[in-house]
Protein backbone atom coordinates (compact mmCIF):
# COMPACT_ATOMS: atom_id res chain seq x y z
CA UNK A 1 0.00 0.00 0.00
CA UNK A 2 1.39 3.43 -0.92
CA UNK A 3 1.80 6.15 2.28
CA UNK A 4 -0.76 8.23 0.03
CA UNK A 5 -3.36 6.40 -0.09
CA UNK A 6 -3.33 5.76 4.00
CA UNK A 7 -5.74 7.36 6.04
CA UNK A 8 -4.54 10.57 7.56
CA UNK A 9 -3.91 9.82 11.48
CA UNK A 10 -6.07 12.21 14.13
CA UNK A 11 -5.02 12.83 17.37
CA UNK A 12 -8.52 11.50 19.90
CA UNK A 13 -8.78 11.02 23.58
CA UNK A 14 -8.17 7.44 24.71
CA UNK A 15 -11.98 7.47 26.67
CA UNK A 16 -14.29 10.17 26.86
CA UNK A 17 -15.51 12.11 30.33
CA UNK A 18 -17.92 9.41 31.29
CA UNK A 19 -15.60 6.55 31.30
CA UNK A 20 -13.05 8.86 32.88
CA UNK A 21 -15.47 9.15 35.38
CA UNK A 22 -15.39 5.14 36.10
CA UNK A 23 -11.76 4.85 35.96
CA UNK A 24 -11.75 7.38 39.00
CA UNK A 25 -13.92 5.59 40.85
CA UNK A 26 -11.86 2.77 40.10
CA UNK A 27 -8.99 4.05 41.69
CA UNK A 28 -10.91 4.91 44.66
CA UNK A 29 -12.43 1.56 45.07
CA UNK A 30 -8.33 0.40 45.14
CA UNK A 31 -8.04 2.55 47.32
CA UNK A 32 -10.87 1.52 49.91
CA UNK A 33 -9.79 -1.90 49.59
CA UNK A 34 -6.38 -0.80 50.52
CA UNK A 35 -7.26 0.72 53.93
CA UNK A 36 -10.35 -2.39 54.34
CA UNK A 37 -7.22 -4.76 54.37
CA UNK A 38 -5.50 -3.28 57.00
CA UNK A 39 -8.12 -2.67 59.20
CA UNK A 40 -8.62 -6.62 58.58
CA UNK A 41 -4.96 -7.37 58.85
CA UNK A 42 -4.26 -5.74 62.49
CA UNK A 43 -7.72 -7.30 63.54
CA UNK A 44 -9.23 -10.05 61.79
CA UNK A 45 -7.14 -12.08 59.75
CA UNK A 46 -3.56 -13.10 59.34
CA UNK A 47 -0.82 -11.18 59.37
CA UNK A 48 1.08 -12.51 56.72
CA UNK A 49 -1.21 -12.87 54.17
CA UNK A 50 -2.96 -9.65 55.41
CA UNK A 51 0.46 -7.44 54.28
CA UNK A 52 0.82 -9.45 51.53
CA UNK A 53 -2.72 -8.35 50.65
CA UNK A 54 -1.95 -5.01 51.32
CA UNK A 55 0.96 -4.78 48.99
CA UNK A 56 -0.95 -6.06 46.03
CA UNK A 57 -3.78 -3.13 46.55
CA UNK A 58 -0.21 -1.00 47.02
CA UNK A 59 1.00 -2.08 43.80
CA UNK A 60 -2.40 -2.05 42.27
CA UNK A 61 -3.43 1.33 42.66
CA UNK A 62 -0.02 2.54 41.77
CA UNK A 63 -0.15 1.06 38.28
CA UNK A 64 -3.19 2.11 37.11
CA UNK A 65 -3.19 5.52 38.76
CA UNK A 66 0.65 5.90 37.17
CA UNK A 67 -0.83 4.43 33.96
CA UNK A 68 -4.09 6.61 33.86
CA UNK A 69 -2.62 9.60 34.47
CA UNK A 70 0.60 10.22 33.64
CA UNK A 71 1.07 7.95 30.37
CA UNK A 72 1.09 9.27 26.98
CA UNK A 73 1.45 7.74 24.31
CA UNK A 74 4.69 8.81 22.28
CA UNK A 75 3.40 8.18 19.15
CA UNK A 76 1.14 11.26 19.86
CA UNK A 77 3.91 13.20 20.66
CA UNK A 78 5.45 13.15 17.02
CA UNK A 79 2.44 11.84 14.55
CA UNK A 80 2.08 15.36 12.98
CA UNK A 81 6.11 15.68 12.63
CA UNK A 82 7.62 14.97 9.36
CA UNK A 83 10.51 13.35 8.34
CA UNK A 84 12.62 14.43 5.28
CA UNK A 85 12.21 11.87 2.68
CA UNK A 86 16.34 11.51 2.55
CA UNK A 87 16.63 11.21 6.44
CA UNK A 88 14.03 8.36 6.90
CA UNK A 89 16.09 5.67 7.94
CA UNK A 90 16.82 1.86 6.74
CA UNK A 91 14.50 -0.49 9.07
CA UNK A 92 15.65 -4.64 8.79
CA UNK A 93 12.00 -6.36 9.72
CA UNK A 94 13.67 -9.49 11.75
CA UNK A 95 11.39 -13.08 11.45
CA UNK A 96 13.38 -15.98 12.46
CA UNK A 97 10.59 -19.00 12.19
CA UNK A 98 10.53 -22.51 12.89
CA UNK A 99 7.45 -25.11 11.81
CA UNK A 100 4.94 -22.22 11.39
CA UNK A 101 3.06 -23.65 8.11
CA UNK A 102 -0.11 -22.17 9.26
CA UNK A 103 0.59 -18.83 10.08
CA UNK A 104 3.83 -17.80 8.19
CA UNK A 105 1.84 -16.25 5.48
CA UNK A 106 -0.20 -13.55 7.32
CA UNK A 107 3.17 -12.96 9.35
CA UNK A 108 5.19 -12.08 6.15
CA UNK A 109 2.67 -10.59 3.99
CA UNK A 110 2.15 -8.22 6.85
CA UNK A 111 5.63 -7.14 6.35
CA UNK A 112 5.52 -6.64 2.95
CA UNK A 113 2.16 -4.49 3.63
CA UNK A 114 3.85 -2.47 5.96
CA UNK A 115 3.35 1.16 4.69
CA UNK A 116 6.95 2.39 5.89
CA UNK A 117 8.69 1.42 2.46
CA UNK A 118 12.52 1.80 3.32
CA UNK A 119 12.46 -1.61 5.00
CA UNK A 120 14.18 -5.09 4.44
CA UNK A 121 12.60 -8.10 5.23
CA UNK A 122 15.11 -11.04 6.75
CA UNK A 123 13.45 -14.19 7.35
CA UNK A 124 15.52 -17.08 8.63
CA UNK A 125 14.22 -20.53 8.66
CA UNK A 126 15.97 -22.76 11.27
CA UNK A 127 15.75 -25.82 9.69
CA UNK A 128 11.75 -25.96 10.02
CA UNK A 129 10.61 -29.52 9.19
CA UNK A 130 7.15 -29.04 7.64
CA UNK A 131 6.04 -27.15 4.67
CA UNK A 132 7.09 -23.64 6.11
CA UNK A 133 10.22 -23.44 3.69
CA UNK A 134 8.48 -24.17 0.72
CA UNK A 135 6.02 -21.16 1.73
CA UNK A 136 8.23 -18.65 1.98
CA UNK A 137 10.07 -19.75 -1.28
CA UNK A 138 6.49 -19.17 -3.07
CA UNK A 139 6.21 -15.93 -1.20
CA UNK A 140 10.01 -14.68 -2.21
CA UNK A 141 8.63 -15.79 -6.20
CA UNK A 142 5.33 -14.03 -5.61
CA UNK A 143 7.01 -10.70 -4.39
CA UNK A 144 10.22 -10.57 -6.44
CA UNK A 145 10.16 -6.55 -6.14
CA UNK A 146 10.01 -6.69 -2.44
CA UNK A 147 12.92 -6.35 0.11
CA UNK A 148 12.85 -10.05 0.88
CA UNK A 149 15.21 -12.13 1.72
CA UNK A 150 14.76 -15.73 3.10
CA UNK A 151 17.46 -17.77 4.49
CA UNK A 152 17.14 -21.72 4.96
CA UNK A 153 19.50 -23.10 8.05
CA UNK A 154 19.95 -26.78 7.43
CA UNK A 155 19.90 -27.40 11.60
CA UNK A 156 18.02 -25.54 13.79
CA UNK A 157 19.96 -23.73 16.03
CA UNK A 158 17.85 -21.81 17.97
CA UNK A 159 15.39 -18.53 17.96
CA UNK A 160 18.15 -16.40 19.40
CA UNK A 161 20.47 -17.81 16.83
CA UNK A 162 18.66 -17.25 14.45
CA UNK A 163 18.19 -13.84 14.94
CA UNK A 164 22.02 -13.43 15.24
CA UNK A 165 22.17 -15.20 11.80
CA UNK A 166 19.95 -12.17 10.29
CA UNK A 167 21.73 -9.51 12.33
CA UNK A 168 25.33 -10.41 10.24
CA UNK A 169 23.33 -9.39 6.96
CA UNK A 170 20.92 -6.55 8.27
CA UNK A 171 21.82 -3.22 7.14
CA UNK A 172 18.98 -1.18 8.74
CA UNK A 173 19.48 1.40 11.72
CA UNK A 174 16.40 -0.03 13.32
CA UNK A 175 15.56 -3.15 13.59
CA UNK A 176 12.03 -5.14 14.17
CA UNK A 177 11.69 -8.60 15.63
CA UNK A 178 8.67 -10.44 15.35
CA UNK A 179 7.47 -13.68 16.39
CA UNK A 180 6.46 -16.14 13.32
CA UNK A 181 3.05 -16.73 14.90
CA UNK A 182 2.20 -13.15 14.82
CA UNK A 183 1.12 -10.31 12.12
CA UNK A 184 1.66 -6.67 12.53
CA UNK A 185 -0.39 -3.53 12.02
CA UNK A 186 -0.15 -2.01 8.37
CA UNK A 187 1.34 1.20 10.02
CA UNK A 188 3.39 -0.67 12.65
CA UNK A 189 6.60 0.18 11.93
CA UNK A 190 5.86 3.67 10.01
CA UNK A 191 4.87 4.82 13.86
CA UNK A 192 7.71 3.42 15.19
CA UNK A 193 9.99 5.24 12.85
CA UNK A 194 8.48 8.18 13.47
CA UNK A 195 9.10 8.02 17.72
CA UNK A 196 12.36 7.15 17.02
CA UNK A 197 13.41 9.90 14.87
CA UNK A 198 12.14 11.89 16.94
CA UNK A 199 13.93 10.94 19.88
CA UNK A 200 17.41 10.49 19.86
CA UNK A 201 17.85 8.87 23.09
CA UNK A 202 15.34 5.76 22.64
CA UNK A 203 16.57 2.89 22.69
CA UNK A 204 14.21 0.14 22.15
CA UNK A 205 10.13 0.50 21.73
CA UNK A 206 6.98 -2.23 22.27
CA UNK A 207 4.17 -2.68 20.73
CA UNK A 208 0.33 -3.06 21.88
CA UNK A 209 -0.74 -7.09 21.41
CA UNK A 210 -3.87 -8.72 20.89
CA UNK A 211 -4.60 -12.24 20.56
CA UNK A 212 -5.14 -13.26 17.11
CA UNK A 213 -8.59 -15.13 17.44
CA UNK A 214 -9.95 -13.39 20.57
CA UNK A 215 -13.28 -13.20 19.35
CA UNK A 216 -13.87 -16.56 17.68
CA UNK A 217 -17.23 -18.51 18.50
CA UNK A 218 -18.52 -18.23 21.89
CA UNK A 219 -17.72 -18.03 25.04
CA UNK A 220 -16.61 -21.56 25.10
CA UNK A 221 -14.81 -21.69 22.35
CA UNK A 222 -11.53 -20.59 21.74
CA UNK A 223 -11.51 -19.90 25.56
CA UNK A 224 -7.66 -19.78 26.73
CA UNK A 225 -7.15 -17.81 23.47
CA UNK A 226 -9.73 -15.07 25.50
CA UNK A 227 -8.00 -15.33 28.56
CA UNK A 228 -4.50 -14.58 27.08
CA UNK A 229 -5.95 -12.00 25.31
CA UNK A 230 -7.68 -9.83 27.83
CA UNK A 231 -4.69 -10.51 30.04
CA UNK A 232 -2.19 -9.31 27.18
CA UNK A 233 -4.27 -5.83 26.77
CA UNK A 234 -4.36 -5.23 29.97
CA UNK A 235 -0.62 -6.24 30.83
CA UNK A 236 0.40 -3.81 27.63
CA UNK A 237 -1.98 -0.77 28.31
CA UNK A 238 -1.23 -0.89 32.65
CA UNK A 239 2.20 -2.79 33.24
CA UNK A 240 4.00 -1.61 30.22
CA UNK A 241 2.74 2.12 30.27
CA UNK A 242 2.80 2.40 33.83
CA UNK A 243 6.48 1.10 33.06
CA UNK A 244 7.18 3.79 30.01
CA UNK A 245 6.49 6.77 32.00
CA UNK A 246 9.60 6.37 33.39
CA UNK A 247 11.60 4.92 30.42
CA UNK A 248 11.81 2.30 31.94
CA UNK A 249 10.16 -0.94 30.11
CA UNK A 250 11.06 -3.87 31.37
CA UNK A 251 10.54 -6.17 28.83
CA UNK A 252 9.89 -5.63 24.93
CA UNK A 253 7.83 -8.21 23.84
CA UNK A 254 9.00 -10.62 21.43
CA UNK A 255 5.43 -10.64 19.59
CA UNK A 256 6.86 -7.59 18.14
CA UNK A 257 9.33 -5.35 19.51
CA UNK A 258 11.65 -2.00 17.80
CA UNK A 259 15.29 -1.45 18.79
CA UNK A 260 17.80 0.65 17.94
CA UNK A 261 21.16 -0.60 15.89
CA UNK A 262 23.33 1.24 18.09
CA UNK A 263 21.37 -0.42 21.53
CA UNK A 264 22.02 -4.14 21.21
CA UNK A 265 24.19 -4.97 18.02
CA UNK A 266 27.42 -5.65 19.93
CA UNK A 267 25.85 -7.72 22.21
CA UNK A 268 23.70 -9.61 19.90
CA UNK A 269 26.52 -12.58 19.70
CA UNK A 270 26.52 -12.13 23.42
CA UNK A 271 23.51 -12.32 24.12
CA UNK A 272 22.79 -15.45 21.42
CA UNK A 273 25.28 -17.31 23.67
CA UNK A 274 24.11 -16.58 26.92
CA UNK A 275 25.58 -18.77 29.46
CA UNK A 276 23.89 -19.60 32.79
CA UNK A 277 24.22 -21.60 35.92
CA UNK A 278 27.59 -23.53 33.97
CA UNK A 279 25.62 -23.31 30.80
CA UNK A 280 24.30 -21.76 27.58
CA UNK A 281 20.64 -20.71 27.97
CA UNK A 282 18.43 -21.63 25.04
CA UNK A 283 15.64 -19.80 25.60
CA UNK A 284 15.39 -16.35 23.90
CA UNK A 285 14.88 -13.73 26.68
CA UNK A 286 13.54 -10.89 25.88
CA UNK A 287 13.63 -9.50 29.00
CA UNK A 288 17.88 -10.15 28.67
CA UNK A 289 17.97 -8.13 25.67
CA UNK A 290 15.63 -5.27 26.88
CA UNK A 291 17.59 -5.76 30.34
CA UNK A 292 21.16 -4.54 28.06
CA UNK A 293 19.00 -1.78 26.72
CA UNK A 294 18.09 -0.21 29.82
CA UNK A 295 21.94 -0.90 31.63
CA UNK A 296 23.75 1.32 28.93
CA UNK A 297 23.83 4.65 27.57
CA UNK A 298 23.76 5.70 23.58
CA UNK A 299 27.20 5.42 22.21
CA UNK A 300 29.15 8.61 22.15
CA UNK A 301 26.65 11.10 24.19
CA UNK A 302 27.58 12.95 27.18
CA UNK A 303 24.83 15.09 28.67
CA UNK A 304 26.40 18.68 29.57
CA UNK A 305 23.27 19.87 31.13
CA UNK A 306 21.28 18.93 34.19
CA UNK A 307 17.94 15.75 33.44
CA UNK A 308 15.27 18.62 34.12
CA UNK A 309 12.54 18.86 31.55
CA UNK A 310 14.01 22.53 30.17
CA UNK A 311 15.96 23.33 27.10
CA UNK A 312 18.86 20.77 27.24
CA UNK A 313 22.89 21.22 25.85
CA UNK A 314 24.12 17.58 24.55
CA UNK A 315 27.75 17.39 23.16
CA UNK A 316 27.54 14.62 20.83
CA UNK A 317 31.49 13.30 20.80
CA UNK A 318 31.79 10.83 18.16
CA UNK A 319 33.21 9.44 14.80
CA UNK A 320 30.90 6.87 14.31
CA UNK A 321 29.62 7.25 10.82
CA UNK A 322 26.45 5.83 11.79
CA UNK A 323 25.32 8.07 14.78
CA UNK A 324 26.46 11.09 12.80
CA UNK A 325 24.13 9.91 9.87
CA UNK A 326 21.59 9.30 12.22
CA UNK A 327 21.47 13.07 13.48
CA UNK A 328 22.50 14.76 9.73
CA UNK A 329 25.19 15.66 10.70
CA UNK A 330 29.48 15.74 10.18
CA UNK A 331 31.74 13.79 11.96
CA UNK A 332 33.55 15.14 15.35
CA UNK A 333 32.46 17.35 17.65
CA UNK A 334 28.62 18.33 17.55
CA UNK A 335 26.76 20.46 19.28
CA UNK A 336 23.17 19.77 19.72
CA UNK A 337 20.45 21.99 21.31
CA UNK A 338 16.66 20.27 21.91
CA UNK A 339 13.75 21.51 23.54
CA UNK A 340 12.50 18.13 24.89
CA UNK A 341 14.28 15.69 26.82
CA UNK A 342 17.26 14.88 25.12
CA UNK A 343 18.85 13.18 28.34
CA UNK A 344 16.34 11.81 30.34
CA UNK A 345 16.78 8.77 33.06
CA UNK A 346 20.76 9.90 33.61
CA UNK A 347 21.44 9.47 29.98
CA UNK A 348 20.42 5.31 29.66
CA UNK A 349 18.77 4.34 26.75
CA UNK A 350 14.85 5.28 27.03
CA UNK A 351 13.05 1.91 26.61
CA UNK A 352 9.09 2.88 25.57
CA UNK A 353 5.81 1.37 24.82
CA UNK A 354 3.31 2.48 22.58
CA UNK A 355 -0.83 1.32 22.27
CA UNK A 356 -0.56 2.82 18.93
CA UNK A 357 1.76 -0.20 17.47
CA UNK A 358 -0.10 -2.69 17.04
CA UNK A 359 0.28 -6.71 16.40
CA UNK A 360 -1.85 -9.75 16.78
CA UNK A 361 -0.17 -12.53 18.67
CA UNK A 362 -0.74 -16.38 18.36
CA UNK A 363 -0.78 -18.22 21.78
CA UNK A 364 -0.94 -21.51 23.34
CA UNK A 365 -4.65 -22.81 22.39
CA UNK A 366 -4.35 -25.97 24.86
CA UNK A 367 -3.86 -26.12 28.41
CA UNK A 368 -0.88 -28.36 28.17
CA UNK A 369 1.23 -25.98 25.86
CA UNK A 370 -0.48 -23.03 27.62
CA UNK A 371 1.57 -24.79 30.71
CA UNK A 372 4.55 -25.15 28.64
CA UNK A 373 4.94 -21.78 27.48
CA UNK A 374 4.86 -20.44 30.75
CA UNK A 375 7.61 -22.57 32.42
CA UNK A 376 9.65 -21.12 29.70
CA UNK A 377 8.29 -17.14 30.19
CA UNK A 378 9.44 -18.32 34.35
CA UNK A 379 12.67 -19.79 33.58
CA UNK A 380 13.41 -16.50 30.90
CA UNK A 381 12.26 -14.15 33.85
CA UNK A 382 14.81 -16.19 36.46
CA UNK A 383 17.53 -15.64 34.06
CA UNK A 384 16.68 -11.94 33.79
CA UNK A 385 16.83 -11.63 37.57
CA UNK A 386 20.29 -11.52 37.42
CA UNK A 387 20.08 -8.84 34.43
CA UNK A 388 17.64 -6.39 35.00
CA UNK A 389 17.60 -6.68 38.68
CA UNK A 390 21.03 -5.85 39.33
CA UNK A 391 20.88 -2.73 36.85
CA UNK A 392 17.45 -1.62 37.61
CA UNK A 393 18.28 0.16 40.61
CA UNK A 394 20.06 2.75 38.33
CA UNK A 395 16.42 3.72 36.18
CA UNK A 396 14.23 6.30 38.38
CA UNK A 397 13.26 5.51 42.12
CA UNK A 398 9.72 5.08 42.16
CA UNK A 399 9.67 2.81 39.11
CA UNK A 400 12.24 0.86 40.24
CA UNK A 401 10.73 0.51 43.69
CA UNK A 402 7.67 -0.94 42.08
CA UNK A 403 9.58 -3.50 40.13
CA UNK A 404 11.60 -5.21 43.03
CA UNK A 405 8.56 -5.15 44.76
CA UNK A 406 6.38 -6.48 42.55
CA UNK A 407 9.68 -9.25 41.84
CA UNK A 408 9.54 -10.05 45.85
CA UNK A 409 6.19 -10.50 45.71
CA UNK A 410 6.67 -13.32 42.96
CA UNK A 411 8.58 -15.62 45.08
CA UNK A 412 6.57 -15.32 47.83
CA UNK A 413 3.45 -15.92 46.51
CA UNK A 414 3.55 -20.05 46.63
CA UNK A 415 3.27 -19.35 50.30
CA UNK A 416 0.85 -17.56 50.54
CA UNK A 417 -1.63 -19.22 48.37
CA UNK A 418 -0.46 -22.56 49.97
CA UNK A 419 -1.67 -20.89 53.33
CA UNK A 420 -4.68 -19.76 52.28
CA UNK A 421 -5.86 -23.37 50.18
CA UNK A 422 -4.01 -25.59 53.03
CA UNK A 423 -2.58 -24.33 56.42
CA UNK A 424 -4.92 -22.05 57.79
CA UNK A 425 -7.47 -23.91 57.33
CA UNK A 426 -6.07 -26.55 58.88
CA UNK A 427 -5.26 -24.33 61.25
CA UNK A 428 -9.62 -23.33 61.96
CA UNK A 429 -9.03 -20.00 60.10
CA UNK A 430 -11.56 -20.00 57.71
CA UNK A 431 -12.01 -16.11 57.60
CA UNK A 432 -8.64 -15.13 55.96
CA UNK A 433 -8.71 -17.50 53.20
CA UNK A 434 -12.34 -15.96 52.35
CA UNK A 435 -10.56 -12.15 52.32
CA UNK A 436 -8.15 -13.40 49.99
CA UNK A 437 -10.11 -15.14 47.57
CA UNK A 438 -12.40 -11.63 47.58
CA UNK A 439 -9.32 -9.75 47.02
CA UNK A 440 -7.98 -12.20 43.99
CA UNK A 441 -11.57 -11.96 42.42
CA UNK A 442 -11.80 -7.72 43.03
CA UNK A 443 -8.39 -7.64 41.32
CA UNK A 444 -9.12 -9.43 38.43
CA UNK A 445 -12.72 -7.32 38.22
CA UNK A 446 -10.83 -3.75 38.41
CA UNK A 447 -8.47 -4.97 35.13
CA UNK A 448 -12.17 -6.06 33.51
CA UNK A 449 -13.76 -3.19 34.19
CA UNK A 450 -10.54 -1.29 33.03
CA UNK A 451 -10.61 -3.38 29.64
CA UNK A 452 -13.95 -2.61 29.25
CA UNK A 453 -13.77 0.81 29.33
CA UNK A 454 -10.57 0.74 26.78
CA UNK A 455 -12.65 -2.05 24.35
CA UNK A 456 -16.55 -0.86 24.49
CA UNK A 457 -18.36 -3.69 23.37
CA UNK A 458 -15.78 -6.25 23.79
CA UNK A 459 -17.24 -9.20 25.11
CA UNK A 460 -13.67 -10.46 26.17
CA UNK A 461 -13.93 -8.30 29.67
CA UNK A 462 -15.77 -11.41 31.26
CA UNK A 463 -12.64 -13.84 31.07
CA UNK A 464 -10.41 -11.48 32.95
CA UNK A 465 -11.64 -12.84 36.62
CA UNK A 466 -11.14 -16.25 35.33
CA UNK A 467 -7.42 -15.17 34.15
CA UNK A 468 -6.31 -14.15 37.44
CA UNK A 469 -8.00 -17.37 39.03
CA UNK A 470 -5.80 -19.43 36.54
CA UNK A 471 -2.57 -16.92 37.42
CA UNK A 472 -3.25 -17.27 41.00
CA UNK A 473 -3.63 -21.11 41.89
CA UNK A 474 -1.96 -22.31 38.77
CA UNK A 475 0.82 -19.83 37.20
CA UNK A 476 1.74 -19.49 41.01
CA UNK A 477 3.43 -22.98 41.37
CA UNK A 478 5.44 -22.94 37.47
CA UNK A 479 7.73 -20.48 39.22
CA UNK A 480 9.46 -23.09 41.09
CA UNK A 481 8.63 -25.52 38.34
CA UNK A 482 10.45 -23.58 36.30
CA UNK A 483 13.62 -23.08 38.92
CA UNK A 484 13.85 -26.65 39.37
CA UNK A 485 14.30 -27.85 35.68
CA UNK A 486 15.95 -24.76 34.48
CA UNK A 487 18.74 -26.91 32.74
CA UNK A 488 15.67 -28.43 30.55
CA UNK A 489 16.18 -26.25 27.59
CA UNK A 490 14.25 -25.53 24.16
CA UNK A 491 12.75 -23.06 22.14
CA UNK A 492 9.46 -25.16 22.02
Amino acid sequence: MALSSVPKFVKKSELDNKRWFVRALLLSAVLTILFTKAYLTFYVIDLGVGIYSILTSFVLFNILFISYFRYKDPYLKVFDKKIPDTEKPLVSIVVPVKNEEVDITDCIQSCLDQTYENKEIIVIDDGSTDKTGEILDRLKEQNKSANLRIVHLEKSVGKKKAIEAASKIAKGEIYAFMDSDCDMAHDATEKAVQIFYFDRQLGAITGHGRVKNRHAGGFRDHFLEKLQDVYADGACRAQKGMESVFSSVTCCAGSLSFYRRDAIQDFIPQWARDRFLGMEFKFATDRRMTAHVLATRPPGFSSTATTNKTKQSVSILTGDSSTSAALGQDKGHIEVKSSFEDMEVNGYWKVLYSSHIRVNIGVPPTLDSLIKQQVRWRKSFIRSLFAAGGIYWKRPFYVALLYYLQTAMKFIRPYIVASTVVFLPLMGDYTTPIVWFAGVLFTGMIYAVDFRLRNPGDRNWLYRPFFTLLSTYVYTWLLIYAAITIKKTGWR
